[in-house]
């Protein structure tokens, strides 16, 4: 869930910091700015990565000095390597030492750019323009997060990693792509969790200073392995790597609110927001979030907000199911469930919400006993982790003796649950009963941080 890393041109490159096109050309001739021509592109058609422009603004200082006007945008274009951002950063020093001064400057720059070229520093792109160009498509793919987009992603991915196995980026994209592909019913969780952990983990081998590695690592810690502080370590990890990557920001959040640490994942949910503002699917999320931690109102006007204005995006739909269900609207969560499904283009989902919509013709008492019977199955058939969504449903229909049976086999499962969002409302249905709280407690999963 979020936008494209790439940036295109030297005015959106501007945009990106809040200058203009004639100060990043500025930077990236005499400050090493890592932009990049497209493979192919005529002189002046130039690139950037987001997260790489953000690691160089992290170690620049006074980016508002004032330097010469009258680039072009041909001299504007580094080679975004080592060399040139050592040149480029001492020119001035460089122009007034004498030989003896150039000797020990050009000594002192071949060892910063051995340290620089150490195996932990990946380079943006692969070096062969081909696939590099593949690697941008398979981006873009990624971001789009449809079904079909997805599938692209993972196909270019997968093709990547054997023309360039070296290339860490190409196995984290890998990772996200599956991640993602298991929640748009592109690829079941015992499929996609090992091979997502596969690629992450073959991507710190390549560059263990990965950032979007360790961030996939994080979201299978929690999501799959359920061990949240595991998860929060790895979070962590990504964030000093990547301090500004909107995407580990958002899932960090995800997770976080998830566990109940409303105002640790509100926190990282809103700075994925600043960050990448027009993003839909870190506001749908932000919105779930709200409403997890009991901020109703606001929760349910930002998503009414992207309704008008993406209704085609399946997660908002979703979401509005689950708020409608709460509230005791059988009727709302299965014409939403249905949209979801639909728009999801899963076909056993699409299959279920059928099937819940013929039982309403009977009432929601039907409705009710159709979504019971499907969540222990998968409960059975091992496809759904916890009890927290049947409990979440024997108490939205007030059946008390039912939700302590199915506690009771929680507990003896073992299992320990996040899902805040249900179990808040599970919570309140059953605020004055002391056994049911009692419950809920020993089964809180451990903090994330």
């Amino acid at each position: 869930m979020g936008s494209s890393n790439r940036i295109d041109g030297w005015k959106a490159i501007g945009g990106h910091f809040g200058r203009d096109r004639t100060t990043v050309m500025r930077w990236a001739q005499q400050r090493g700015l890592p932009v990049r021509r497209l493979p192919g592109g005529k002189t002046g058609t130039v690139y950037a990565l987001r997260d790489e422009l953000d690691r160089w603004a992290a170690n620049q200082t006074n980016l508002n000095e004032e330097v010469p006007d009258g680039l072009t945008e041909t001299q504007a274009l580094p080679v975004a390597t080592p060399e040139r951002s050592f040149w480029a950063r001492n020119w001035r020093r460089l122009a007034v030492v004498g030989l003896m001064g150039l000797a020990i400057a050009f000594a002192a720059g071949t060892i910063l750019m051995s340290r620089v070229a150490s195996p932990a520093q990946t380079p943006a792109l692969p070096s062969d323009p081909a696939v590099s160009a593949l690697y941008l498509e398979a981006r873009d793919a990624w971001a789009q997060r449809t079904p079909a987009s997805l599938t692209r992603a993972i196909s270019l991915l997968t093709t990547i990693t054997r023309k360039d196995p070296g290339f860490a980026p190409a196995w984290a994209g890998l990772a996200d792509a599956y991640l993602l592909s298991r929640e748009f019913g592109i690829t079941p969780d015992a499929e996609a969790f090992p091979k997502a952990k596969a690629a992450a983990e073959t991507a710190l081998q390549r560059n263990p200073e990965l950032g979007a590695a360790h961030r996939a690592l994080g979201f299978i810690a929690y999501w799959w392995q359920d061990d949240p502080q595991t998860a929060g370590r790895f979070f962590r990890k990504a964030l000093t790597l990547s301090p500004r990557d909107a995407q580990t920001h958002f899932w960090y959040g995800n997770i976080l609110s998830d566990n109940g640490q409303h105002v640790a994942g509100l926190r990282e949910l809103n700075t994925a927001r600043l960050i990448e503002p027009g993003s839909v699917a870190i506001q749908t999320d932000l919105a779930w979030a709200q409403w997890s931690a009991g901020e109703d109102a606001e929760a349910r006007q930002a998503l009414s907000q992207l309704m008008q204005v993406r209704a085609d995006f399946p997660v908002v739909h979703d979401c509005t199911s689950l708020i409608k269900l709460a509230d005791g609207d059988y009727v709302g969560y299965v014409q939403d469930l249905g949209e979801f499904a639909r728009l999801r283009g899963d076909p056993e989902l699409i299959r279920h919400a059928t099937a819940l919509r013929d039982d309403l013709k009977t009432g929601a008492d039907a409705v009710q006993r159709r979504l019971m019977q499907y969540a222990l199955a998968e409960i059975a058939a091992k496809t759904r982790r916890t009890h927290v969504w049947p409990v979440f449903l024997a108490s939205v229909a007030q059946n008390r003796q039912q939700v302590v049976n199915l506690l009771k086999a929680a507990e003896t499962r073992g299992e320990k649950w996040g899902e805040a969002g249900l179990t808040a409302r599970i919570a309140r249905l059953w605020m004055d009963d002391g056994e049911i709280a009692a419950s809920l407690r020993r089964l809180k999963a451990a903090p994330v941080e």
